[in-house]
């Protein structure tokens, strides 16, 4: 087994406390809110939407840095 160096023992704290952040402000945000899009107005839970938006801006962001990585 592999001695974890002092930047990846930072890096892991880091990202689980952005982590714990990111399920407190989720589960403090649990309103119902209407959505209105172009033409489309629905509802749903604000947890859903923000979970959603998560996930848009990961994958986003992981399509775009391979996008990036490939042109270099």
């Amino acid at each position: 087994m592999m001695k974890k160096t002092f930047l990846e023992k930072y890096h892991l704290t880091i990202g689980l406390i952005g982590v714990a952040f990111i399920l407190l402000f989720i589960l403090q945000n649990s309103e119902i809110v209407s959505i209105n899009f172009l033409f489309w107005k629905f509802q749903m839970s604000r947890i859903i939407l923000i979970l959603v938006l998560l996930v848009v801006g990961f994958l986003s962001g992981y399509v775009f840095h391979g996008i990036r990585k490939k042109l270099k």
